[in-house]
């Protein structure tokens, strides 16, 4: 990851050049030079074509993950209060959503961040820097994004490699390093501080000081505060009833 240029004031025009294809452009993000990548992204920022490719592997991810989707519906309901009186027809409707939610979550999911998460970046430029079109703060984004996918890979194969019951402390964040199978507040708040957020959270500052033309030090900033209200909320208001612990 390249951060040199991290804390720069000297904003370049991102201007017209390279003209990298979509795999340049995912290289330079992930494994080059992200503020020059996000130079050409923010000067083509047609986005089509990832956002398709990142959609079509979150949907794939959750297919194999299926039968322990249905597993763990099917687990929590028999270990619920009054277990017995539960129709059968209400366990099966209860699976068939619980997979439908997921299929449906892995499409929406990303695509409602991308707009929430542009539509901040917007709400920031009108304050600061030059302004940038919405469509090129998606696009920065979506590229951001990538890291978080990298992160969707590996909790898929933890998840197909651990028992159903454990599928809600699989996490890439550190959580993965507290004791115990306990799943409290500050469990849900240390599963937050992932290192493939975090990765994702300084392209994004990046990609944005780019598209605006500010310092990252700016957009790194409001990212920064907005990444801390989110980790928190999330710990906080996580219905826990919902979480069993894992191996009960």
């Amino acid at each position: 990851m390249d951060t040199q240029n991290f804390t720069d004031s000297e904003i370049k025009d991102p201007g017209n050049n390279g003209n990298l294809n979509l795999w340049q452009r995912i290289s330079g993000v992930l494994l080059g030079c992200p503020r020059k990548t996000f130079e050409d992204i923010a000067a083509r920022p047609g986005v089509a074509g990832l956002a398709a490719l990142l959609l079509s592997v979150n949907f794939i991810l959750v297919l194999p993950v299926i039968p322990k989707i249905k597993e763990l519906t099917l687990w929590t309901l028999q270990n619920a209060p009054d277990a017995s009186k539960i129709p059968a027809e209400a366990i099966s409707i209860a699976t068939t959503t619980a997979v439908v939610m997921a299929l449906v979550g892995s499409v929406l999911g990303p695509l409602i961040m991308w707009l929430i998460m542009a539509g901040l970046l917007k709400l920031f430029n009108a304050f600061t820097g030059e302004k940038a079109p919405f469509k090129t703060l998606f696009a920065v984004t979506v590229y951001a994004y990538l890291p978080l996918m990298l992160a969707s890979v590996i909790k898929t194969v933890l998840i197909m490699s651990s028992p159903a019951q454990n599928m809600y402390k699989v996490s890439t964040g550190l959580a993965l390093l507290l004791p115990g199978d306990k799943i409290d507040r500050f469990y849900m708040i240390m599963s937050q501080v992932d290192p493939f957020s975090l990765w994702g959270l300084v392209l994004l500052a990046v990609g944005s000081s780019v598209a605006m033309k500010v310092p990252a030090v700016k957009t790194g900033t409001y990212l920064g505060v907005l990444w801390v209200i989110f980790v928190l909320l999330a710990g906080l208001l996580t219905p826990l009833s919902k979480m069993p612990a894992a191996g009960m």
